[in-house]
């Protein structure tokens, strides 16, 4: 079965208010060619759910697209705060729940075994309960002990780059996993970008590196640099300096807006474009 689709058409399977799941982690792997089609939609009111959330939770924040974000952590790294969330933080014109890794990723896997909740020794003596009303505390039915139960996370939709895919939807992911598989799992429908999309036969050749499985994935769009301006390893590294100019134009309005016109509002061609070419892209971040 043919799943190739286009940003476009993954965008219109997205409904208002949907539960959007976004695989990567900080500047790494982020489905960035995705995330760029979500912000230049009408979508609103969406509820995020990262682990370690980056430029793309500040974007859709910075779009209008964002109702609440389930988070570990968001930011830019040693390049500094992000200026969207840290904003929204601040005003309370988005709402968060803050979580740990740990636990965005036992309330995926929680969805995934279709259960309520699972139970954990992880959070207990933090301040995780204090800032975050959604956990629980039980007693273990055996034993006596106090355990934090966390709750299940359900992803309408997961958005995962990966380094390779086949029209099938299985994708192969070449450098850390990081929490995409439970994405993939937990969500109604997932839907994957990749740097290139080959024949079924040379894909399965990739054996253990094919991490995303046909079953779960709905559809996959050819993306190349698609994780730009985050680095989608062993490919490519973070585009430091764009990092740096993203950051530049989100603490300034006017800047801003020019900065949407240029790289947002605009197609993957005029994106690379923007950035002077393919070519340019590879001499730079080429690893």
């Amino acid at each position: 079965m043919n799943k190739v689709v286009t940003c476009e058409e993954v965008v219109a399977q997205i409904e208002d208010g949907a539960t959007v799941a976004i695989g990567g982690s900080s500047l790494s792997r982020k489905p960035m060619a995705l995330v760029r089609a979500l912000a230049r939609s009408n979508r609103k009111n969406l509820r995020l759910i990262v682990n370690v959330g980056g430029p793309e939770v500040d974007l859709l924040i910075g779009t209008g697209r964002v109702a609440e974000v389930i988070y570990a952590f968001v930011g830019f790294e040693v390049m500094g705060l992000a200026p969207h969330f840290r904003r929204a933080r601040q005003d309370g014109s988005v709402r968060f729940q803050e979580w740990t890794e740990y636990t965005v990723m036992a309330g995926l896997d929680a969805a995934i075994k279709r259960v309520p909740f699972l139970p954990t020794h992880a959070g207990l003596g933090t301040d995780v309960m204090r800032v975050n009303p959604a956990f629980r505390t039980i007693q273990d039915p055996f034993e006596g002990t106090t355990l934090l139960a966390v709750p299940a996370l359900r992803p309408d939709v997961a958005l995962i780059h990966v380094n390779l895919a086949d029209p099938q939807g299985n994708g192969v992911i070449l450098g850390d996993g990081h929490m995409d598989a439970l994405c993939a799992k937990a969500a109604r429908r997932t839907f994957l970008s990749a740097e290139q999309i080959l024949l079924p036969e040379r894909l399965q050749t990739y054996g253990h590196d094919v991490r995303i499985l046909r079953p779960l994935v709905t559809g996959v769009v050819e993306a190349p640099w698609g994780a730009h301006f985050t680095g989608c390893a062993p490919d490519y590294r973070a585009d430091l300096t764009h990092v740096q100019e993203y950051l530049g134009a989100a603490r300034d309005g006017p800047a801003w807006h020019e900065y949407l016109e240029r790289y947002v509002y605009a197609s993957d061609q005029e994106y690379l474009r923007a950035l002077g070419s393919e070519r340019s892209l590879g001499e730079r971040l080429r690893v």
